[in-house]
């Protein structure tokens, strides 16, 4: 005999949420195969607002509706990099940062370079106006597999951390005044003079 109506429903919303299940589980054993191979970095002495225009310019016509602020330092020194991926780095961050502007009235993004010549450091800010980072989440924002997104599996934030720290780079979560959050990265001055690589462009 035919199956019942109420059989077949049940069945394809079976199907549906095993659909839903193992493309997940697909996204998890990718984003974690990229994880555990991603290369190891590669620094050169580099221009850090070369890097930082180059991120830019993957969201050229991309960001209806935000407005994004640049705020180079100038004559910076250069920092030991690997340009492509610390423009990973901060696209990645950028990217976080218009995720988080989605339910904001006021949608701003702020990219910064600056010197702190007395801890030769160079730091990178990515700041927005959203809702802010809950202060539960700070200490975990960077392990594997946390997130406060609604979905995604939270390496893009662990690979984040990967990638600074093989700079010989940190990274931290702060708040941003008077609505948002921010993301400070400190890098190293170059203290061997050096010809700087060309920052290439390349398709992300």
């Amino acid at each position: 005999s035919p199956a019942s109506p109420g059989l077949l429903a049940a069945v394809a919303a079976s199907a549906e949420l095993i659909g839903r299940e193992v493309s997940t589980l697909k996204t998890l054993v990718d984003e974690f195969t990229a994880f555990a191979r991603f290369p190891a970095s590669k620094p050169v002495p580099a221009r850090l607002n070369d890097i930082l225009e180059n991120a830019l310019n993957v969201f050229e016509g991309r960001l209806t509706g935000v407005a994004i602020h640049r705020d180079f330092s100038p004559n910076l020194p250069l920092v030991q990099a690997d340009p492509d991926q610390m423009k990973r780095v901060v696209v990645n961050l950028i990217d976080n940062a218009a995720e988080a502007l989605e339910r904001s009235l006021r949608k701003e993004i702020w990219v910064r370079s600056a010197l702190d010549p007395e801890r030769e450091v160079v730091e990178i800010t990515v700041a927005d106006s959203g809702p802010g980072i809950p202060p539960e989440a700070k200490e975990r924002l960077f392990l594997p597999y946390f997130s406060t997104k609604r979905s995604g599996t939270g390496l893009g934030l662990a690979i984040v951390n990967r990638i600074v720290a093989e700079h010989r780079g940190s990274i931290r979560a702060e708040e941003n005044l008077p609505t948002g959050s921010k993301f400070v990265i400190e890098l190293p001055v170059e203290r061997t003079p050096a010809e700087p690589a060309a920052t290439r462009e390349v398709a992300s």
